[in-house]
This record gives structure tokens, C-alpha cells and sequence, in this order.
């Protein structure tokens, strides 16, 4: 019941679930979790070790950065940094981890 479209570009151990569309001239890192019902529109970049939780929507050509999170249904409407939880329509930060040691 997954959806591929055209030029779509997935990298290793990437779970794609029942119901997902992944639409033209997206990329999909390695070790992403696309949950059940997931719309990922064209021209969309998923970094490594990202989860995109249950019936979220990520508008065309927006990038989503390493090591984040989406929340289930959340929009996401903007750029989503490396490390970094967002959730909501639109899609909001709830949390960022900075990047290298503390």
C-alpha cells in the first residue's frame, strides 16, 4: 500500500509504512522511519535517522535535517534543522539538541 513516485531516492534500512506516499524527486537517507499514512510531497530531502510520525505531510521541497523528529499529523510547512523535534499544524519546534559534545 505504499506509493513511489518517479526519481524517488531511498538510502539503507529505511522503513516505509502502509498507506505512505512519497512523491517525485524525493530523497530519503538511511535509517528513516516513515510511519503508517505519511504524505511526503515532491522535491522533499530526509536526513539520516529521522522519524516522520503517523499521517504527517511534508510540503514539496521543503528539507528535513538528521536525527529529527515530525510528529504524528503534523504540516510541515518549513526547513527542519538536524536534531530537532517539531509537531502541529503548521509544524513548530518543541525541542533542539545542539550538535557536538556539551
Amino acid at each position: 500500500g505504499v506509493i513511489l513516485q518517479s526519481s524517488v531516492k531511498i538510502g539503507e534500512n529505511v522503513i516505509i509504512n502502509t498507506g505512505a506516499i512519497v512523491d517525485h524527486d524525493s530523497h530519503i537517507s538511511s535509517h528513516v522511519h516513515i510511519a503508517p499514512g505519511v504524505t511526503i510531497c515532491g522535491g522533499v530531502s530526509i536526513g539520516a535517522a529521522t522519524h516522520v510520525g503517523s499521517a504527517a505531510t511534508i510540503i514539496q521541497g521543503v528539507k528535513i535535517g538528521e536525527n529529527s523528529v515530525i510528529g504524528a499529523g503534523s504540516v510541515v510547512t518549513k526547513d527542519v534543522a538536524d536534531n530537532t523535534q517539531v509537531m502541529g499544524v503548521p509544524a513548530r519546534i518543541c525541542s533542539q539538541k545542539k550538535n557536538g559534545p556539551e
